[in-house]
């Protein structure tokens, strides 16, 4: 049964289904539907929980055999399984449908995984098997157009109302930082809970509510003009510079190394590969030199070897490498 985040709760007050996935690469959603499914799950006397992750590796039988042993109180338990991006190998698939075939009134399965490929994931058995008794829950991305009305729904669901130019304004602030967004939210709730939300008191409770970190900066590296904005909150908010230098130094070497063929080593996440390829392929060997040519003359400005300004230096070297570079003379420190 296929079920959209917004229809979570009522379909869990409707009834409680003995599996659930769900998936998606957006972590808050995928967070606030899991607590919500292990809230009704533990209200329904699931209160023994077994949880499985592929960061220290899944054993399958081992969720055969937790499956088939009693809670320890003699409860119900609630098996819970992180696959991430990774996905059941065949024991592992068996196994869960083994499970999914013959649901033990006494067992829920609660998986969670990245977003579920068309052509792989949808269509293999323990998928199937999944849908055909439980409920799928696929979480997509919250796009800037769509953000206000996430926004709006949010504040209501909280007791709030709010004029459209405080909506906008929590818009442009947040980011996309669906996180963030929904602390400043509950923040809003517990000030001015019998108030219309406006943009004065967005401004009075929110600040900045981006809290740039310097992974949100190599992030937004093919993006220019979303890059300089976070450096500057970076500035703003007492970043200090060799930090930044070094997260911007330490994503060229890894486009180097895509770009020289020597990626083996490499250890991240399929969406993040496939953006330092496209950027290492864009700027080439020869520009990442040039790349770290210049990180090499902003460390000597930290450091006073050198003349310039360090904040100039990495808004120069941020343009160079979203393949926007500042003339020759205009990029010297």
């Amino acid at each position: 049964m296929r079920i959209k985040p917004e229809q979570l709760q009522r379909a869990l007050n409707k009834d409680l289904l003995p599996a659930w996935l769900v998936a998606g690469d957006e972590p808050f959603q995928i967070g606030e539907c899991c607590d919500t499914i292990r809230r009704t799950a533990i209200d329904q006397g699931f209160s023994d929980r077994q949880l499985f992750s592929s960061d220290t590796g899944i054993d399958w039988p081992e969720i055969l055999n937790a499956s088939q042993s009693m809670g320890l109180f003699g409860g119900r338990t609630l098996i819970e399984i992180r696959l991430d991006t990774k996905r059941p190998d065949k024991v592992g698939s068996t196994i869960l449908q083994q499970l999914l075939n013959n649901p033990s009134p006494d067992v829920m399965l609660l998986i969670s995984c990245s977003k579920l490929d068309r052509r792989k994931d949808v269509s293999s058995k323990w998928v199937t098997a999944l849908d055909s008794i439980g409920g799928v829950i696929e979480i997509w991305p919250v796009a800037a157009p769509q953000l206000p009305h996430w926004i709006e729904q949010r504040l209501q669901s909280k007791g709030l109302r709010a004029n459209s130019e405080a909506i906008a304004l929590m818009s442009e602030r947040s980011e996309g930082n669906l996180l963030a967004c929904a602390q400043e939210i509950d923040k809003l709730a517990l000030l001015f809970p019998d108030e219309e939300i406006t943009p004065q008191n967005v401004q009075e409770s929110v600040g900045n509510s981006s809290r740039y970190t310097v992974f949100d900066l190599t992030d937004a590296l093919n993006d220019a003009p979303r890059a300089l904005r976070i450096l500057d909150g970076l500035r703003s908010e007492g970043g200090e510079p060799p930090v930044i230098l070094w997260a911007l130094t330490r994503e060229i070497r890894m486009m180097e190394a895509f770009a020289s063929g020597n990626s083996q080593h490499v250890r991240l996440p399929p969406q993040k590969i496939a953006s330092l390829e496209r950027q290492a392929n864009q700027l080439g060997l020869h520009g990442l030199g040039r790349a770290l040519t210049l990180s090499a003359r902003i460390d000597q400005s930290i450091k006073g070897m050198r003349a310039g300004d360090p904040w100039q230096g990495m808004a120069a070297l941020i343009l160079r490498l979203a393949n926007s570079p500042l003339p020759d003379a205009l990029e010297q420190l």
